[in-house]
């Protein structure tokens, strides 16, 4: 269901109305964007055409708290008890698996995650044998790469067994086809948005100043302030 310009509700138990609310009040997409992802230069990157900040979305308590009963709404339909939630470790992240991992009794753990936004790979908190484990992110905005890839195998690497992965939201890319299928029956997204990226040879002749994906995040959450 397309609630917005570039967003479109997925989750079939998120009441629409309060997608559309969280949407129209957090205000969190940013188009005509060119933007560097991860902002470093240590390894792959992607230029992105778009931006969406879940993070001024969880700012809200409300709608934080809404997503959250939304994602174990989810998990009980789908019968996943994981014992851990795997998560990357930035702030927003950890302030919204904490409220979740309260409310379906499991235990926090996270993935080394830099300022560029790149994953590192010192694990904080005990992955143990063989833990029943869901991956989560925010936003997925390369459009699955992070919680269909690089943190399941990160926790299967670890020892762990993924039960399922989950997003709020997922960007636009040939990996939600990949995504999807690796996850078929186990895969939970809130919103799935025009967030576009391409390889850094392949930019547009006419695209804006090239900047990295920070500085459009701070630009979504100032206007959060005005």
């Amino acid at each position: 269901m397309r609630i917005a310009p570039g967003v479109t509700l997925v989750s079939p138990t998120l009441d629409a109305e309060r997608a559309r609310r969280i949407i129209k009040e957090a205000d969190p997409f940013s188009t005509g964007q060119h933007l560097a992802y991860p902002s470093d230069h240590d390894g792959a990157q992607v230029h992105l055409e778009a931006y969406f900040s879940t993070e001024a979305i969880v700012q809200s308590p409300e709608f934080a708290l809404w997503l959250v009963e939304d994602v174990v709404s989810w998990m009980t339909a789908k019968d996943l008890r994981p014992q851990l939630i795997f998560a990357p470790g930035t702030d927003a992240v950890r302030a919204f698996v904490e409220r979740l991992s309260r409310a379906v009794d499991a235990t926090p753990v996270y993935l080394e995650t830099k300022p560029s936004g790149r994953f590192g790979d010192t694990i904080e908190g005990s992955l143990p044998a063989d833990a029943s484990v869901l991956t989560f992110n925010l936003t997925s905005v390369t459009g699955g790469r992070c919680i269909g890839f690089r943190l399941p195998e990160a926790a299967t690497h670890a020892g762990g067994h993924v039960i399922g992965t989950a997003a709020i939201a997922l960007g636009t890319s040939p990996l939600n086809e990949k995504l999807q299928s690796r996850f078929s029956d186990n895969l939970y997204i809130a919103f799935h948005v025009a967030v576009t990226n391409h390889n850094p040879d392949a930019c547009p002749a006419n695209a804006p100043r090239l900047r990295p994906w920070q500085e459009a995040s701070a630009e979504i959450i100032a206007r959060l302030r005005r």
